[in-house]
C-alpha cells in the first residue's frame, strides 16, 4: 500500500507537492494524475497520441506524439523527437502535464514525432539508470527503424512504421532530461545505433551542478521551486551512493569528467531562462561547447525561471522558443 504523502519529524520535502525524502532514507511520492493520451486517431491541441511498450525487463514505456498534419494524404515522413522528461531524476514520467505539454508543443510547432521515453526513478534506480534506460529507448528506435519493411506490429510500431523519418533523429531533454541526453551523447555508444542518425540535441534547461556553489545557486537559497539545500538533497539521492556532486554525472567541468572537445556532438540547440537557478553551469555549458568549436546555439528567455515553459505569462516568449526549436529540427 502507497504511504500517506505526509511530512513527519526529520523528513525533507526535496520537491514541494511531488516528493518527501523520509527520515530513514526512504521516499514518498505524492500521486501526480497521469494525463491520459488521445483517443486513436483523435486530434488534441493539433496531435494525436498513445502508449506503448519500450522494454517489458525495465518497466520503460513511452508515448508516442504525432501531428494532425499527418492526416494529408501526401504527407511525407517526419523527423523524429526522442524526448526525455525533467523532474530530478527522481519524479515525473511521459504522462505528466510537464512532459505532455512540452510534447504537444513540440510536435505540433515542428511537425515531427515525438517518442516521450520513461526512466526508473532515483533513489530506487540510481544513476546510470536513468542514462541506461535512455540509451534502451534508442536501441527500441532502432529496431523500428531496422523493420520499416514488416508487418509484424511487434517489430515495428504502426505509427513510426508510417510517419518516422529515422534518418532525421534528434534528441531532447528538459531539466534532469537535459542532463540525461547529453551524458547519452558522451557516455553511450552512439556509433552503434545505425541506421538511426542524430541530427541534434536540444538541450533544455538542463540540470548541472558541483560541490562548490556557483552564482545562480547562492541566489536561491529561498527559491520557492528549487532551494538550494533541496537541490543538494536531490543530487545526493540520484548519484551512486558515496558520491559528491563533483561526480562527473552532476558535474560534468570536473577533472575527471570526460573531455567534451573530444564528444562527437551534433549540432545542439540550448534553451535557458535568464532567471534559472540553474543558469551558470547552463552558461558555462555553451561557453565550454563553444570553445571546443561545436555547433551550438543558445536561447534565452530573459524573464524566464526553471519552469517557464508552464508559465502562461510568458506565451509569447514560449511561442519564440517553439519557432527556435522548430527550425533546428527542420533546418
Amino acid at each position: 500500500m502507497d504511504r500517506e504523502y505526509k511530512i513527519d519529524e526529520g523528513d525533507l520535502e526535496i520537491i514541494r507537492g511531488a516528493i518527501i525524502r523520509k527520515a530513514d532514507g526512504t521516499v514518498v511520492r505524492n500521486q501526480i494524475p497521469r494525463v491520459p493520451p488521445s483517443s486513436p486517431d483523435c486530434f488534441d491541441h493539433g496531435v494525436a497520441s498513445k502508449d506503448v511498450v519500450v522494454d517489458r525487463g525495465t518497466g520503460i514505456w513511452a508515448r508516442i506524439f504525432v501531428p494532425e498534419t499527418t492526416t494529408d494524404k501526401n504527407a511525407r515522413k517526419l523527423p523524429v523527437v526522442l524526448f526525455i522528461h525533467g523532474g530530478g531524476f527522481c519524479i515525473s514520467e511521459p504522462g505528466d502535464i510537464t512532459a505532455v505539454t512540452e510534447c504537444t508543443r513540440v510536435c505540433r510547432e515542428a511537425k515531427c514525432v515525438v517518442v516521450s521515453s520513461s526512466y526508473r526513478l532515483a533513489p530506487e534506480h540510481r544513476l546510470p539508470a536513468a542514462y541506461d534506460d535512455a540509451y534502451t529507448a534508442l536501441l527500441w528506435l532502432q529496431k523500428q527503424a531496422k523493420h520499416q519493411d514488416t508487418t509484424d506490429i511487434e517489430a515495428c510500431e504502426p505509427w513510426l512504421k508510417k510517419h518516422a523519418d529515422f534518418s532525421r533523429l534528434f534528441l531532447m531533454g528538459q531539466s534532469a532530461g537535459g542532463n540525461i541526453v547529453h551524458q547519452v551523447m558522451v557516455l553511450k555508444p552512439m556509433h552503434e545505433l545505425q541506421p538511426l542518425s542524430v541530427k541534434g540535441l536540444i538541450v533544455e534547461v538542463p540540470s548541472f551542478s558541483a560541490e562548490e556553489v556557483s552564482e545562480s545557486e547562492a541566489l536561491s537559497i529561498n527559491d520557492p521551486i528549487l532551494p538550494l539545500a533541496n537541490q543538494r538533497a536531490m543530487w545526493l539521492m540520484c548519484l551512486p551512493v558515496g558520491a559528491n556532486q563533483d561526480h562527473p554525472y552532476c558535474n560534468i567541468f570536473a577533472p575527471d569528467a570526460p573531455d567534451l572537445s573530444e564528444v562527437p556532438f551534433p549540432r545542439i540547440l540550448l534553451v535557458y531562462g535568464g532567471q534559472d537557478v540553474l543558469r551558470t553551469r547552463q552558461m558555462q555549458y555553451y561557453d565550454v561547447l563553444k570553445t571546443a568549436g561545436k555547433d551550438v546555439t543558445i536561447v534565452e528567455v530573459p524573464e524566464g525561471k526553471h519552469l517557464f515553459r508552464l508559465n502562461p505569462l510568458l506565451e509569447a516568449e514560449n511561442v519564440r522558443v517553439d519557432k527556435a526549436i522548430s527550425e533546428f529540427i527542420n533546418a
